[in-house]
């Protein structure tokens, strides 16, 4: 996958776990930025509007966005650091609030479910996140994010 289409993904990402919970909190927005000024899978991204643009779309269109999404990453093409990187996206962006949300946890088992990277790797790589990287809810199984959305 080209950089700038990963980058991409990876801000769609952290946007779609923000907004799972129906909250966007402002935490969260302050992390993402963070993310996308420090950490070197965003060098050289051009995103100037591209974070605002995406959640007005996953306002309108709520969950048929983060729908579309998992099914974009589905038909990615992502090497296994580019899949620890997307997974440090979503972590960085649940934990930044402070609060883990059942539809964050929903979404997360659903991004899990679209990678090709073992659930032990996974937790061999955030060994600190394990309790709720395991998926003992088998959110993973479900077919798509059903959830309704309305950001307050």
């Amino acid at each position: 996958m080209r950089t700038s289409e990963y980058q991409k993904l990876l801000l769609k990402a952290a946007v779609s776990m923000m907004a799972c919970d129906g909250s966007v909190d402002e935490a969260e927005i302050n992390e993402v930025k963070l993310m996308l000024q420090n950490e070197i899978y965003f060098m050289g991204f051009e995103n100037e509007n591209l974070l605002d643009e995406y959640l007005e779309d996953i306002i309108k269109s709520g969950k048929k966005s983060i729908n579309y999404f998992l099914d974009q990453l589905g038909e990615s093409d992502l090497n296994t650091k580019q899949e620890f990187n997307l997974l440090e996206v979503l972590i960085r962006t649940i934990e930044s609030d402070n609060k883990i949300e059942e539809n964050e946890l929903k979404f997360l088992q659903l991004v899990k479910s679209k990678l090709n990277i073992s659930e032990e790797d996974i937790i061999t790589q955030f060994p600190k996140q394990m309790k709720y990287l395991i998926d003992f809810n088998n959110y993973g199984s479900l077919r798509e994010f059903s959830e309704e959305i309305n950001i307050t």
